[in-house]
């Protein structure tokens, strides 16, 4: 009892009992993180007890950074795969034969693995391998009990040096140090000091390695898992240790120890042994279990999204809310935090500002990088205005998608991106979502209902949205000389255009909240209104009307999503692809829209590919479908930030008004 009580103690705030908990482990049990002095007690004072030895999995994480909590473990009830004398679980799993299925699979996540560019660790971008025909030899940091285990130790990275510099004289020899050994200044294994001979190339960089295997001739390791990944690429692997991935028939093995092969296996067997059936994976966007081609997805979607920011991306002009809010999204692909209040210098070469800033813009064509972030689509379960944190946010690097005088990353997309099957169904997922648990931008939940009296039976109805006058939306994507742009002159243009017609006026949430200052002639409104619909949801007025009239409002686009008509009186982004009845169809601005797109494409490119998504409960980037359950989880409620910062919309919109 003693025993026991004092193996939980000594895990009690370790990084092992962090991981236990993380990945709902069974509490019961007594854990060894491989063969760690740390467990030394458990091995040898509890062997009447159930002990599971787990160890970072062979997908660790993401980013520059070592993670405390890896997106795989190893989990293993006899031994750990290292410790070639253990009669581990893995070499068990190796021998199992497959069915046809599993076969299948295995060869999927080969080739997801080579198309993603996976590694134990995951970085940003790839190490550019070198010109000249090489032969990588991978080395290892000193200590590292997967040598000990492994029947090799310092003797062995020598013997491997020799051999291949003897054995390709020809090639460049390059040696690639573990990223621990950058990171931590640990030392490494392959003493490469007294080292005279021009062919051997030393690389330190951080970053993927997978360009280095695949270019290389042939791959060198001592029991580094790099050699099980160069089996992946099916590259000749010289062993010089005992890895879990030697003596099987896919190596050639130099260990004295290792000469006699132990079983031939196919690639198949070694991937779905160790990857499927031998690790837990954990998907840090909703911290569930799941299974290793989710967490391969997850780091392509990392990657992409760090491909999109600039290392050196800088803020402009940002309030302090706003910058954090951003971070949200940077930072965890690219390790670096953007700073508020800064001003615009001429050395920038990337910057990012919110919401569309003309001056900046004429810097355009000396920068690099101009990025304009927007709030997403799919908000939150609050208004923006009420400073509730953005659960999607648009980064876009030719405009903004609510400018129509010039193309965006949005319409770009929308004009030039094929969508494929599965990301049509997605997307049809996607819209069904949407409509069974009504999400909106913001998500509000009002429980006022629209009442229609007798007077509006047997007519078409019309629902006017309302827009708050000084949005940049209103701004910039109503053309001038077109339509006046206010509220009243959208209700009675619709009154004008649908004379017959009985027509519902819904005030913008903002307006009527007091965060943003109403039209100028909203008290007009009446005179040509049937109907004004005050605090009540998006969702009852859309199932009470025929059609919807807007000048760019957002909720023409959830209109659209749940099939209803829709008319525009100003270019929104869901304009012009033929889904909508444009009275503006023939300016100048809509005719660079030629594409005539299905509801499923218009909703993949504009929620899915587009936009970003930021977990608030997981502190990480998601994906819109987990965005779905979080918005179903939030109370909504203020913090004392919403509260004292409550009427700055307002009071900016007045002060917007006074100076024009």
């Amino acid at each position: 009892m003693i025993k026991d009580l004092l193996s939980k103690f000594f895990l009690m705030k370790s990084r092992t009992r962090k991981i236990i908990n993380e990945f709902q482990l069974d509490n019961s049990a007594f854990y060894s993180w491989g063969m760690k002095r740390s467990g030394k007690f458990l091995r040898n004072n509890l062997k009447n007890k159930k002990i599971v030895y787990i160890e970072d999995g062979f997908v660790h994480s993401f980013g520059t950074k070592k993670k405390d909590i890896p997106l795989s473990i190893c989990f293993d009830n006899a031994g750990i795969y290292y410790n070639c004398n253990s009669k581990n679980d893995l070499k068990k799993y190796i021998k199992e034969k497959l069915s046809k299925e599993n076969i299948s699979r295995a060869k999927n996540i080969v080739n997801l693995w080579k198309k993603y560019s996976i590694s134990k660790y995951n970085f940003p971008s790839c190490i550019e391998p070198p010109p000249s025909p090489y032969i990588l030899l991978v080395d290892q940091t000193f200590g590292d009990l997967s040598i000990e285990y492994g029947d090799a130790n310092e003797n062995s990275f020598k013997k491997m040096f020799e051999f291949a510099v003897n054995n390709w004289p020809e090639h460049k020899i390059v040696i690639k140090s573990h990223p621990d050994v950058i990171n931590s200044k640990k030392k490494g294994c392959i003493d490469i000091s007294n080292n005279t001979k021009d062919n051997v190339i030393i690389l330190g960089d951080i970053g993927q390695i997978n360009k280095l295997i695949e270019s290389s001739a042939a791959v060198c390791v001592v029991t580094s898992q790099v050699g099980f990944e160069a089996l992946i690429y099916g590259k000749d692997v010289h062993v010089f240790g005992n890895p879990f991935y030697s003596g099987l028939g896919l190596t050639i093995d130099h260990n004295t120890n290792n000469g006699k092969v132990k079983k031939q296996i196919t690639l198949e067997q070694l991937v779905f042994s160790s990857l499927v059936k031998y690790q837990i994976c954990f998907d840090p966007r909703t911290k569930k279990k799941c299974e290793i081609e989710q967490i391969m997805e997850f780091i392509h979607s990392s990657r992409e999204a760090s491909e999109f920011f600039p290392q050196d991306l800088e803020a402009v002009k940002l309030t302090p809310w706003k910058a954090r809010q951003i971070n949200r999204f940077v930072y965890p692909v690219t390790g670096k935090k953007v700073k508020f209040f800064k001003r615009f210098k001429s050395k920038m070469k990337n910057i990012i500002v919110w919401g569309k800033n003309t001056r900046l813009e004429t810097y355009i064509s000396k920068l690099d990088n101009f990025i304009s972030v927007e709030d997403g689509f799919i908000r939150s379960v609050g208004l923006g205005g009420d400073l509730y944190p953005p659960l999607s946010l648009l980064f876009d690097k030719k405009g903004i998608h609510y400018d129509a005088s010039k193309v965006s990353d949005l319409e770009d997309q929308l004009q030039n991106s094929n969508v494929n099957y599965s990301e049509k169904m997605r997307a049809r997922k996607i819209l069904n979502s949407i409509v069974k648990y009504k999400i909106s931008k913001y998500n509000l939940r009002l429980s006022k209902k629209i009442d229609l009296p007798k007077n509006a039976v047997n007519k078409e109805v019309i629902g006017v949205l309302g827009q708050v006058e000084s949005d940049n939306s209103i701004i910039y994507g109503v053309p001038d000389n077109t339509i006046k742009k206010t509220n009243f002159a959208l209700v009675e243009k619709v009154r004008e255009d649908y004379p017959d017609a009985f027509i519902i006026y819904k005030p913008h949430p903002d307006t009527e909240s007091g965060v943003r200052a109403k039209g100028k002639r909203d008290s007009d409104i009446s005179n040509y209104a049937d109907l004004i619909a005050y605090k009540t949801s998006l969702e009852d007025l859309f199932n009470k009307v025929d059609r919807i009239a807007v000048f760019t409002s957002l909720g023409g686009f959830e209109a659209l999503i749940r099939g209803i008509s829709v008319i525009t009186y100003g270019l929104p982004f869901y304009s012009g692809w033929g889904l909508t009845d444009d009275k503006l169809v023939n300016h100048v601005w809509a005719k660079r829209r030629k594409r005539i797109l299905t509801l499923e494409e218009l909703t993949f490119i504009s929620l899915i590919k587009y936009p970003f998504y930021s977990s608030i409960k997981f502190n990480c980037l998601t994906e819109i479908e987990n965005i779905f359950e979080e918005l179903l989880e939030s109370t909504g409620k203020k913090n004392l930030e919403q509260i004292v910062f409550r009427y700055w919309g307002t009071l900016k919109d007045h002060f917007l008004n006074i100076t024009r």
